[in-house]
């Protein structure tokens, strides 16, 4: 016989998912209410309880009618005598089980529930029933009624949630990067299945990863060998997965369209080998040279924990500050990471022009716009990338007006990063000689690089 186990009230309690059904014999007539029915003959001693899982049915009729009491099972009320009883939440109405030889009836009255009938078995012992007596005895739980029913809707809930969810499907996978394997997930996720609008809802609380090289993708398989997908970020990321020449992988992009409510359009960002957190917005402003990432979790304190030890992701998931800790730490390496793709793809232009003087000229200029334009970075040294300069003719004349180069920024920032920039220097001509050279804009493309090699062409 498959037992049904609920905790309500510090009690645990258990009853067969069987149906039975007994009739009781009241102790005094009951009147069913039918409407305009004889009242001789609206009446009945008789009652039939059926139970069925965690739901009762109390049914009484007359030779006019039959009405039922639908009630969801509170649980044990009264440790002495084991009491059982079921709420008709709509009718305001339920019954009380003792020892599957008793019945007590109850009912709501001017706000308040009182006991109004009672029955057994035996239709002897029925007759000596008083209904004032079961009302003292549940007196406790008439007067809490309303919270014993909200724990057991919880219960309820929580119970058919754990029936309803599916574990991590058989697998053994693995990789180079330590992704790939059985993972926990901090609170079930439900599997949302678009254009269905019938049957229970179903969740996840484990999930397989299998990190794909072929594919480039991640492959996130649950319940029944379904599989939803994240993603890399970059294509540059994508290349150095294929190539084998990434060290680590720090964050992945799930897809809009994944079943998984937990992973849908989300972030996956690693906290640590075998652990990563689940964001659905960004949780971070980070700076372009990877530091004082800011925290702002737009989920209200709501985040959830991936992982491979089920023990490390209950820690994580109840401890905010240790997981902003390592969320953080993530976020600096995650971005160095991006800004050394970056740079390797992007290196510094060599310099076009060898002038020493025009070189401290434009560095001078540079550094008052930055100066005056409030740049967050430090120039350190400008050289021009152009090997020659470009005249400037007005376009209706043709006359000279001027001419301009491009040039290369050195840069570091407050955190001692290196980063480059391309601008525009440009000359004024008055028919006769060139001016002094003056900025003359910027292409706002920043582009980080190694410290070493950034100064190799400062004069």
């Amino acid at each position: 016989m498959k037992k049904l186990i609920l905790f309500l009230g510090g009690v645990i309690f258990s009853f067969g998912l069987f149906a039975q059904s007994t009739e009781f014999t009241l102790n005094k007539a009951l009147t069913v209410g039918c409407g305009s029915a004889n009242p001789l003959t609206d009446m009945t001693k008789k009652v039939d309880v059926a139970i069925e899982g965690n739901k009762g049915s109390l049914t009484y009729a007359s030779i006019n009618c039959k009405k039922t009491i639908e009630g969801i099972y509170l649980g044990v009320v009264n440790q002495s005598t084991q009491g059982k009883a079921y709420l008709d939440e709509r009718e305001k109405k339920g019954f009380i089980l003792e020892n599957n030889d008793k019945v007590i009836l109850f009912s709501q009255k001017d706000g308040k529930y009182v006991a109004f009938g009672a029955g057994h078995t035996d239709k002897k012992l029925a007759k000596s029933l008083n209904p004032d007596n079961d009302q003292a005895a549940y007196s406790e739980f008439f007067a809490n009624i309303d919270n014993v029913l909200a724990n057991a809707k919880k219960t309820a809930e929580n119970e058919k949630k754990i029936a309803n969810t599916y574990h991590a499907p058989e697998g053994n996978y693995s990789d180079k990067y330590g992704v790939s394997g059985k993972y926990y997930i901090s609170e079930s996720s439900e599997i949302i299945v678009y254009g269905s609008r019938s049957g229970d809802t179903k969740y996840a609380d484990e999930v397989q990863l299998e990190l794909d090289v072929n594919e480039a993708v991640l492959k996130i398989h649950y319940g029944n060998n379904e599989i939803d997908k994240a993603y890399f970020l970059t294509q540059d990321i994508i290349k150095a997965f294929k190539e084998g020449s990434l060290s680590k992988i720090y964050r992945l992009r799930n897809d809009h369209n994944n079943h998984l409510d937990a992973f849908k359009g989300c972030d996956m960002r690693l906290l640590e080998e075998g652990v990563w957190l689940l964001e659905r917005h960004s949780y971070f402003n980070n700076r372009l040279d990877c530091t004082e990432p800011a925290f702002q979790n737009k989920d209200n304190g709501h985040y959830i924990i991936l992982g491979k030890n089920k023990e490390r992701v209950k820690e994580l998931a109840n401890d905010f500050e240790k997981m902003k800790v390592l969320a953080e730490k993530s976020v600096i390496s995650d971005c160095e990471q991006l800004n050394a793709m970056e740079a390797a793809r992007k290196p510094m232009p060599e310099p076009g022009m060898n002038d020493t003087k025009l070189n401290a000229e434009i560095t001078a200029v540079v550094k008052a716009k930055a100066a005056q334009s409030g740049w967050p970075q430090t120039v350190v040294y400008v050289y021009p990338k152009s090997t020659e300069w470009f005249t400037i003719r007005n376009k209706a004349t043709g006359i000279i007006t001027g001419r301009s180069i491009r040039a290369i920024v050195v840069m570091k920032t407050s955190g001692g990063k290196c980063q480059w920039e391309e601008v525009s220097i440009a000359q004024n001509f008055d028919g006769t000689n060139y001016g002094k050279s003056y900025f003359n804009g910027n292409t706002a493309i920043i582009v980080p690089v190694d410290c070493v090699a950034a100064m190799k062409y400062m004069k």
